[in-house]
């Protein structure tokens, strides 16, 4: 009998040749399991192999009938991620309609995407998977499947109502992918998706607006009472809330009064910014910034396949890492673990030494007091630099160390908090556009649009949180860097933290970049800057910044940093900076 293995590679090869035969293409390289790889590698159970096939199959329908030249753009991200999901259909239901066995292991394939979507407790949630159910209903004469069906209970009256010369105009164009993209563009825009969440975003901004003006109010009030009270603790406490355009007044040794809370917002870090030199730090626009949550980015469906995706690659860096890991929680537990004093004169009798009455009955007994080995509360936030040149590697091994160490730090008792940045596009994107309608001023400041991602908060479970660590592997995600910025964030979010003890670890691979900014400003533009807010951050708060540089020496911009050459490196040198912290004072 043959082994796993070899049944294994059998089934690579069928798949691969199949693959490049119906995708029209002898050259097509195909991949399985690893870092980039076009397929996970084939299953253990026959049952499975039908729907492998199919992915292996969509593969080469996209291929075959998708020309990459054309581009998706409709200027609404919403209305394109939608666009993307009807292509990738549009290509399976031409390679359905053209192959049979291509339809059988496809249908297969969409049977098991629609079996991930059932725990949906939400059905307006299952936009896209409906969409695709949709769209196949309508182009396969053959395609019912009562399963897949529950997906149009909700949005199936909404497609249907489109019309039945929109159904024809969109089957006349599976062949013509530019015409194809032009109806399914038009089609999206007159569902009004994009106007059912503005305003919904827009009743949570009336909301928060209202909310304001009514604590604004309340704060008057509570100012004109007190008035005449000049050390009063709460007029005090809100002297460190004065808006961005009041912060260039504020006093420094005011700002670092022990008896001031000074990491409450960001006005505070960047008033100190600009105390340190006379460079001034300029933004063109807000308007295009994100700041966004890992889960917010794409589908679930996605973000479940990039998991699992994250999970196969884990491999022996996760045994490594692991090994390392267990090594910090005995060192953490040891620390938080009881501690006893002996030769007490009253406590808990101390059983060990008992046997000293026997041999000399006068012996006086003796007692042991439990006391508490002091461990400050902690919280630690992973800042990660997500830019492109942290695709491959780099990137991997960051999501492995965010995860393993996350829940590491979690089992005892430790918040953690993992963040990326990076730009929302490459060049400028909506704020380089902005700065040309308005005649391309002088040194317009930073001018790309950044965001910001939430991959897990401090307060969200790793059992939770832990699905969107494969959402850095996402493609398209990593673009550029804008890193002072991304530090004045991280650092304001962990100082609104309770905990006592504040760490703060910064991983990059490089400088700050972002091109659209570097070409209208001075070329250290960016790195002042980044230069501003490490020096703030080490002389004036009482969080811990450390930083570890994959294959970059950011020893020249940390004080507390170390250098790594490999990103296989990682965990240890994380685990080794942790450790050093949490050691007690």
């Amino acid at each position: 009998m043959a082994s796993k293995s070899s049944q294994s590679e059998t089934v690579k090869e069928a798949v691969s040749a199949a693959t490049r035969a119906i995708s029209g293409n002898p050259e097509l390289e195909i991949n399985f399991g690893g870092m980039g790889s076009s397929l996970p590698n084939p299953p253990n159970s026959l049952k499975d192999l039908t729907s492998f096939r199919g992915k292996a199959d969509s593969i080469a329908c996209i291929e075959k009938y998708r020309d990459k030249t054309i581009k998706i753009n409709s200027g609404v991200e919403k209305i394109n991620s939608l666009i993307r999901v009807m292509e990738d259909t549009r290509v399976e239901i031409l390679g359905s309609l053209n192959y049979p066995g291509v339809a059988s292991n496809l249908s297969a394939k969409f049977k098991e995407k629609s079996k991930l979507h059932e725990s949906f407790e939400e059905q307006e949630d299952q936009l896209e998977i409906a969409l695709e159910t949709w769209l196949r209903k309508t182009c396969l004469p053959n395609e019912s499947d009562s399963q897949s069906n529950l997906f149009l209970k909700y949005w199936g009256k909404l497609f249907d109502s489109q019309g039945e010369e929109f159904k024809k105009n969109l089957i006349d164009s599976l062949n013509d992918q530019a015409r194809f993209y032009d109806i399914a563009e038009n089609f999206l825009k007159n569902l009004n998706i994009e106007d059912e969440e503005n305003d919904s975003d827009d009743n949570d901004v009336e909301d928060d607006s209202e909310q304001e003006e009514q604590t604004s109010s309340d704060q008057n009030e509570e100012e004109e009472s007190q008035e005449s009270d000049s050390s009063d603790e709460q007029e005090s406490q809100e002297g460190t809330e004065e808006t961005d355009s009041d912060a260039g007044d504020i006093d420094e040794d005011a700002i670092v009064d022990e008896n001031q809370e000074i990491t409450t917002n960001q006005s505070w870090l960047e008033s100190l910014v600009g105390q340190t030199t006379n460079f001034t730090y300029k933004v063109y626009t807000r308007s295009f910034d994100e700041e966004i949550k890992a889960e917010d980015l794409c589908s679930p469906e996605e973000l479940q396949r990039l998991r699992k995706h994250l999970d196969q690659l884990m491999g022996p860096s996760k045994a490594t890492i692991s090994k390392l890991a267990h090594r910090l929680q005995r060192f953490l537990m040891a620390q938080q673990n009881r501690s006893w004093e002996f030769n007490k004169e009253e406590g808990m009798l101390d059983s060990a030494r008992l046997h000293k009455i026997i041999t000399d009955p006068l012996t006086a007994l003796t007692y042991k007091v439990e006391k508490d080995t002091e461990f400050r509360d902690t919280s630690v936030s992973i800042l990660v630099d997500s830019s492109g040149s942290m695709r491959g590697r780099s990137m991997t091994v960051a999501a492995i160390c965010a995860d393993i160490i996350s829940t590491t730090l979690e089992r005892c008792n430790v918040k953690t908090e993992v963040l990326g940045f990076t730009t929302k596009q490459w060049k400028g994107g909506e704020s380089r556009k902005l700065w040309m309608e308005d005649g391309k001023p002088e040194n317009p400041g930073r001018l790309n649009d950044i965001r910001h991602i939430i991959f897990k908060s401090a307060d969200t479970p790793w059992r939770r949180g832990q699905k969107n660590f494969g959402l850095m592997l996402r493609e398209g995600l990593l673009k550029e860097n804008v890193d002072g910025e991304a530090l004045i964030w991280a650092h304001d979010r962990l100082a609104r933290r309770t905990e006592q003890r504040k760490i703060l670890m910064v991983i990059s691979d490089g400088a700050p970049v972002d091109d659209s900014t570097l070409s209208t400003n001075p070329t250290n533009f960016l790195d002042l800057h980044l230069r501003q807010v490490i020096h703030s951050i080490e002389t004036k708060s009482d969080i811990n910044l450390i930083a570890i540089g994959i294959g970059h020496d950011v020893t020249r911009y940390y004080k507390n940093a170390v250098t790594i050459h490999r990103a296989e490196e990682l965990g240890g040198a994380m685990l080794e900076q942790l450790t050093d912290l949490f050691k007690v004072d």
